[in-house]
């Protein structure tokens, strides 16, 4: 049985972030959080508490993210993609795109994880001299395998056990660190 391969635009909504005038600055009793690029830069989840608040006053109301929308970073290195699972009040900036799932037989999860292989981010052209930036149109234009739900969930289940074993080796590796300081320490003390 071969998967579907379809573009992102066929799977998915693209919209662009809103686009703030002038520098933000965090009101501990503002109503809205936003996502700023470098919320995202060292982690790779969407953690409303520890984004900046701001009361909003624009005339318009916000284009909050939902749960299951998918931010992707539009400019720089790397366009990493990061999956909003909350339901607190946050808009994206227009550093990102945001992609909002429009049919039933594809996982928000899954969708970001196609987008954060290295395949799909070479898959995508970028422009400018000192920034790099992708257009909506590339993301858009990006090929997606369409395998059914269950395929899907497989995938996401075995990166999560994925992720979990390069947490443990991690830990693994700083725990042998300090003991090799201990020992050497101790050893040092006990020749002088």
């Amino acid at each position: 049985m071969s998967t579907e391969l379809l573009k992102l635009s066929d799977l998915a909504e693209v919209r662009s972030g809103y686009t703030f005038r002038g520098a933000l600055e965090h009101d501990p009793s503002g109503d809205v959080r936003v996502l700023q690029i470098k919320d995202l830069r060292q982690n790779t989840a969407i953690e409303p508490e520890k984004l900046i608040a701001i009361t909003w006053d624009a005339r318009t109301a916000p284009l909050l993210l939902q749960a299951g929308d998918i931010t992707v970073i539009a400019r720089g290195d790397s366009n990493k993609a990061a999956l909003y699972k909350d339901e607190q009040p946050v808009v994206a900036t227009s550093q990102f795109f945001i992609v909002s799932i429009k049919r039933p037989n594809i996982l928000p999860e899954y969708l970001c994880w196609m987008i954060n292989l290295p395949q799909s981010q070479r898959s995508l052209e970028r422009s400018g001299s000192s920034i790099q930036a992708i257009s909506k149109g590339a993301l858009q234009e990006m090929q997606i395998p369409l395998p059914p739900l269950a395929t899907q969930q497989k995938l996401i289940d075995l990166q999560r056990l994925w992720d979990e074993e390069d947490q443990l080796v991690a830990h693994l590796q700083t725990n042998r660190k300090q003991m090799q300081q201990g020992i050497y320490q101790h050893l040092i003390g006990i020749e002088s």
